[in-house]
């Protein structure tokens, strides 16, 4: 008896042999590279936030600068104001102290010379002096402090 036998032809293909566990490690290799691309993606957003927040702080900081050198300046003219109101006013107390000494000055040269006339027509005994407001007195009452 001859049998013969039938021979496939194999080709050599590669077989990949699915089980429980690779389909585990590879449902693990999926989630693992699933987490680390969100948490990659988390980082990338938060550096993205932190760099918004960067460059508005950096133009806040430019903005208070700015205004910062704006209330310098303001000062600087606001110092000169009150330099310059100081100095007038200085000015206006010596012209006021000033005038104020004239008018003693020849107030009292006027009153002196008011007593000289009057000494004197007294002596020629012709005429008869009346009483005046002595300007002196007049101080004491200091009309201009009753404003």
């Amino acid at each position: 008896m001859n049998t013969t036998q039938l021979s496939i032809a194999a080709t050599s293909s590669p077989v990949i042999t699915v089980t429980l566990e690779s389909v585990g490690v590879f449902t693990g290799i999926l989630v693992s590279l699933s987490v680390l691309g969100t948490l990659a993606i988390k980082l990338v957003n938060n550096l993205n936030n932190i760099s918004t927040s960067i460059t508005q702080i950096k133009e806040d900081l430019k903005e208070h600068a700015d205004n910062a050198e704006k209330i310098r300046s303001l000062e600087h003219k606001l110092d000169l104001h009150v330099q310059d109101y100081i100095n007038r006013k200085d000015t206006i107390t010596l012209l006021i102290a000033q005038v104020t000494q004239t008018l003693e000055h020849r107030t009292n040269r006027l009153y002196t010379s008011m007593k000289d006339i009057e000494n004197f027509l007294q002596m020629q005994g012709t005429f008869k002096i009346r009483e005046f407001q002595d300007l002196r007195k007049m101080e004491e009452e200091d009309p201009f402090n009753k404003i």
